[in-house]
């Protein structure tokens, strides 16, 4: 770097903290903090999702990954853009018009307090170790690109100027300072690529240096193979449901239509993006084969390859990802706190103010624990396994319970929710670590666990109240939310094009097992037509 970079990035860094904290005299009132007022647009909500979900996690983590196993870990990226298609038509708009902001609270509302309470203190954890997996690539990325390899340095950089910002404007300052760096970011992916592919010869140079497989979309077999990819297919539907960093900004729409409108548009946005940080990764495969670890590809391929002037503009956007994901999950794991802590156990009748003053405080108690658990990530694998260990082990029991039974059967109870959830992230650690299963296995099986004790504990158990029950079910399903799922032609048209797209996509899965050679083509056609359809059918709601 040289000083027209180091000025980039200094101005990058006052700006945004500048611009964060300007929000402070936006909010008067809670929901200000936690939810923006409920004014977002689908564009501003797609564009703060997208940029939000192009973490440097993703710029630097997927791509380490994609350097040491190939291009097939891309459908981490691409089956959670599906996920959020589904999650956008059939399961957000459902939990946006209960008015909640957390999904502890719909918890309580589905099953009563113990179940919201053991929710609550698990992804509190859970959360903040996703923004400490992000900080973590950000200080990795930061030491590479500048020249400046302090470790406590960055983290204290990255950390002071989110949790000023988030801590003073809440989600207004969160999502306007996403949208700019979601500029920042596109700017940056798209000045790499190029680069990087021209200086290996674009797609003929990489077919001819790198083995067959690493190109290989749908593989039969490695860490990342067809059953991964319907592993993460299931985990990228938990995410777009139950994430709170996720979920906040959905809550901040205006109205169900526009959260499935803005969930579907940063799918098809974040679908093509994938390629501009996975492709860069597989090049610096050929141009630095014997980097130590697969986080250092994308960052030793800029230093090395970009022009002074454009270096700095890039790690401004590489830091924009990183600050704007976790800003979004700092607020998410500061109204799980305040919301469902602070409110139920330490003041039951606060007054707005209070709730307030409480939420700010919860924000820094969050990134003081972000910043204690960063220093726990390099024993864990490093950002793309850490991340995976945690999600497989406790993700899908807590989608069972909320969204397959909270949501479509009504005799699930406390218990059985309770049992399912405990029982299914037991039996996810002792795979995971005692017997060292992989993340696949992992998922499925910790899933099905949920699957099974859930309803064999509540049938044997007493069951819940109904009435609460019933007129949950009716304020979810409400004529008003129903018209997503309405008779319109092109909403039935819609509905057909999604599941036949589908299930060409599910037939490449399957045929990548057999390894076919058409596996790739089929899954990728069919995630397309998928994605016709979800936009059909949010073109009719």
């Amino acid at each position: 770097m040289r000083t027209i970079d180091y000025a980039t990035v200094a101005a990058f860094l006052v700006g945004v903290f500048w611009l964060g904290s300007h929000f402070y005299k936006w909010i008067g009132a809670p929901d200000d903090f936690y939810l923006a007022g409920r004014q977002l647009t689908p564009f501003i909500l797609a564009a703060s999702m997208t940029t939000a979900n192009i973490s440097l996690f993703s710029l630097v983590g997927v791509s380490g990954t994609a350097y040491q196993s190939g291009i097939s870990i891309i459908w981490m990226t691409w089956t959670g853009n599906m996920a959020l298609v589904f999650s956008g038509l059939y399961v957000i708009p459902l939990l946006r018009r209960l008015r909640i902001r957390t999904v502890p609270e719909f918890l309580e509302m589905r099953y009563g307090p113990g179940v919201r309470s053991l929710v609550s203190i698990l992804w509190i954890f859970r959360l903040t170790f996703w923004i400490s997996v992000v900080l973590y690539a950000g200080v990795i990325a930061a030491q590479q690109l500048t020249g400046i390899h302090s470790f406590v340095f960055w983290i204290l950089v990255f950390s002071i100027i989110v949790i000023v910002y988030t801590t003073a404007g809440g989600m207004w300052s969160i999502v306007l300072t996403n949208n700019l760096g979601f500029f920042l970011v596109m700017v940056s992916v798209l000045t790499i690529l190029p680069i990087a592919m021209g200086a290996v010869g674009w797609w003929p140079g990489l077919a001819a240096h790198l083995p067959p497989q690493h190109l290989e979309f749908v593989l039969q077999s490695g860490k990342y193979n067809w059953k991964f990819i319907l592993a993460i297919l299931l985990l990228g539907v938990q995410w777009a449901s139950l994430d709170q960093g996720l979920l906040q900004s959905a809550f901040s729409a205006r109205d169900p239509s526009v959260v499935s409108k803005g969930m579907i548009l940063s799918a098809i946005m974040v679908t093509p993006f994938a390629f501009l940080w996975i492709v860069p990764g597989l090049a610096a495969k050929v141009l630095y084969p014997g980097l130590p670890t697969g986080e250092l590809a994308v960052p030793t391929l800029i230093t090395h390859l970009l022009p002074s002037g454009a270096l700095g503009l890039v790690i401004c956007g590489f830091m924009a990802s990183g600050l704007s994901t976790i800003g979004s999950n700092l607020g998410a794991v500061a109204t799980l706190i305040t919301n469902d802590i602070y409110g139920r156990f330490v003041k039951r009748n606060a007054s707005p103010q209070q709730l307030l003053v409480a939420a700010r405080a919860a924000t820094l108690i969050a990134g003081l624990l972000m910043v204690m658990i960063t220093w726990l990530i390099p024993y864990l694998g490093g950002t793309v396994d850490a991340y995976l260990t945690i999600i497989s082990i406790v993700d899908m029991p807590l989608f069972v319970i909320a969204i397959v039974y909270g949501l479509l059967w009504k005799k699930a109870n406390w218990q059985g929710a309770m049992a399912g959830y405990a029982t299914g992230a037991v039996a996810g650690a002792v795979l995971r670590f005692g017997l060292h299963f992989d993340v696949t296995l992992v998922t499925l099986i910790s899933g099905g666990v949920a699957l099974l004790i859930c309803p064999i504990v509540s049938l044997i158990t007493k069951a819940s109240e109904t009435g609460q029950v019933d007129a949950l079910f009716r304020l979810a399903h409400t004529d008003d939310t129903a018209k997503l799922i309405s008779r319109h032609t092109t909403s039935i048209i819609g509905t057909w094009i999604l599941g036949a797209g589908f299930l060409v996509f599910l037939a490449g899965v399957f045929m990548g097992s057999q390894s076919t050679s058409n596996a790739s083509a089929t899954a990728i056609t069919g995630m397309l037509i998928y994605f016709a359809g979800g936009a059909l059918r949010a073109k009719a709601a």
